[in-house]
């Protein structure tokens, strides 16, 4: 990474990645969508044709309590089991059967919330709450009443929920609450068959948003890698995307810091697309952390020149 932030040409994306990815495969259509409406709307067609229809990522955070204020820590974000899921959604659906809302689950392990009618409100995403007060995170805009009313009962009902009973006995974080983001109004988007989707494109990931829009290319990524792969083992592949979180590595190896999962993901991914770049198999390597986009290309880490950048670890802790 510190290569890439030295020799790489910065750009910030004015947004996260996930619409960058969107016109990067050709679906220039799709990104300016609300990343939930993008899921919700790969995982159930027919969503998509209610027009009133509202859809946000319902993601299960902890929520730490200090003394003056409740926050997140790099772990809050939360991994729940397929069945732990499945139990949620069931028990809110039937909990809730007389709001506006419905909680679903979706193939790559989201949950959704809808709700019947239009809902116009800022949110933000988990993550980017680390970096803040949690106060400024919470929903914004003209609807944003409704969904901070729909947190506070989400807290109430999760507070002592068979799910986080089960979890504490087994020494895991409880849900504090669903924490609501991503969303907007579900669209209808315009699927393409897979003979019409770029052949010449491969992906790698499990995150919500990147499998929602294969799904919408009648495509699916394949499963992250241990180690950046090698394209001589694709034929006719041109081009290769992979999408790395840092939340798993977090609870698979809960001794680790956020930066020493960094340093895994630089170790196995970037570390080696920056050696296929020097010997010329690769014509140009793009790093996306956050708002921050460093493209390299043939003949850049040859500039010794450079001065030497702000680090790119300082500038994500700065975000």
């Amino acid at each position: 990474m510190e290569q890439a932030a030295r020799f790489g040409r910065k750009a910030l994306l004015g947004g996260d990645w996930r619409p960058w990815l969107a016109r990067w495969l050709r679906r220039d259509d799709l990104a300016p969508a609300a990343p939930a409406t993008i899921v919700a709307a790969a995982s159930d067609p027919s969503a998509a044709a209610d027009l009133n229809a509202t859809a946000w990522f319902a993601t299960p955070v902890y929520l730490i309590a200090s003394l003056t204020s409740l926050h997140l820590d790099p772990r809050s974000i939360l991994q729940l089991s397929p069945d732990e899921r499945a139990v949620l959604a069931e028990d809110f659906n039937r909990t809730f059967a007389d709001s506006h809302f419905r909680l679903h689950c979706v193939e790559s392990g989201a949950l959704v919330m809808r709700a019947r009618g239009a809902v116009n409100a800022v949110t933000t995403e988990p993550a980017r709450a680390l970096a803040c007060e949690l106060e400024a995170a919470l929903p914004g805009g003209p609807d944003s009443a409704a969904l901070k009313r729909l947190g506070a009962e989400l807290e109430m009902w999760l507070h002592a929920h068979p799910v986080n009973e089960v979890r504490a006995g087994r020494g895991e974080l409880p849900v504090s609450t669903l924490w609501l983001w991503g969303g907007g109004a579900v669209a209808a988007s315009t699927a393409v068959t897979r003979e019409d989707a770029a052949s010449s494109d491969l992906l790698f990931g499990s995150e919500p948003y990147l499998t929602g829009l294969l799904r919408l290319q009648s495509a699916a990524p394949r499963a992250l890698p241990d180690r950046l792969p090698d394209l001589r083992d694709h034929p006719g592949i041109q081009r290769m995307a992979l999408v790395a979180e840092i939340t798993p590595l977090l609870h698979t190896n809960p001794q680790w810091t956020v930066f020493e999962a960094l340093a895994d993901l630089d170790r196995r991914f970037l570390v080696p697309a920056l050696a296929e770049l020097r010997r010329g198999t690769t014509a140009t390597v793009v790093f996306i952390a956050n708002d921050i986009q460093l493209r390299l290309q043939r003949g850049d880490l040859l500039k010794f020149w450079r001065r030497r950048r702000q680090s790119v670890l300082d500038e994500l802790r700065s975000m």
